[in-house]
C-alpha cells in the first residue's frame, strides 16, 4: 500500500512539473516569435530600458490602457500569478541569504525578467492587431 501511494506522488509531481514546463515554453514561444517590423530599433531600445523583472507593473499597466479590440483571448493572470510567486521567492532569498543578494543563483531575477518580456511582446501583438483594425476602419 505505501510503495502505490509513492508512486502515486511521484507521478503526480512530475505531471505537475510537465504543465509548469509546458507552460514556460508558451511564454519562450510567445517571445521567439514576435516579428520584427519597422519599429525595430524603437524595440531594440524599448527592450533595452524594460526588460528586467522591476519593469513588470509598468508594463502590465500599459495592458489596461490598449484593449485588445481584434481577439481579446490572451489574459496575462497566469504571468500575473507566477511573477508574484517568484516575488515572494525573491523576498524569501532575501531573509535566507542576505539581502540584496542574487536569490536563487539569480534563477528569481531572470525568470521575472522572462515574465516581463512576454508581457511586452504580449503588448506589442496587441498594438500590432489594433493598428491593422485602424488601417481597415480607415479604408472604408
Amino acid at each position: 500500500m505505501m510503495i502505490s501511494a509513492f508512486i502515486l506522488v511521484i507521478c503526480f509531481a512530475a505531471m505537475v512539473q510537465f504543465a509548469v514546463f509546458s507552460w514556460r515554453a508558451g511564454l519562450l514561444r510567445t517571445i521567439a516569435t514576435e516579428p520584427i517590423g519597422d519599429q525595430a530599433e524603437m524595440t531594440a531600445e524599448i527592450s533595452r530600458n524594460l526588460l528586467n523583472g522591476r519593469d513588470f507593473a509598468d508594463v502590465s499597466s500599459l495592458q489596461g490602457l490598449c484593449p485588445d479590440l481584434k481577439n481579446g483571448r490572451v489574459s496575462l493572470r497566469s504571468v500575473r500569478v507566477y511573477y508574484s510567486f517568484l516575488k515572494t521567492m525573491n523576498w524569501l532569498g532575501d531573509l535566507i541569504v542576505a539581502p540584496g543578494a542574487d536569490g536563487f543563483g539569480g534563477w528569481t531575477n531572470r525568470e521575472m525578467a522572462l515574465c516581463t518580456r512576454y508581457t511586452a511582446a504580449v503588448l506589442s501583438q496587441r498594438l500590432h492587431s489594433n493598428q491593422e483594425l485602424a488601417t481597415e476602419a480607415r479604408s472604408y
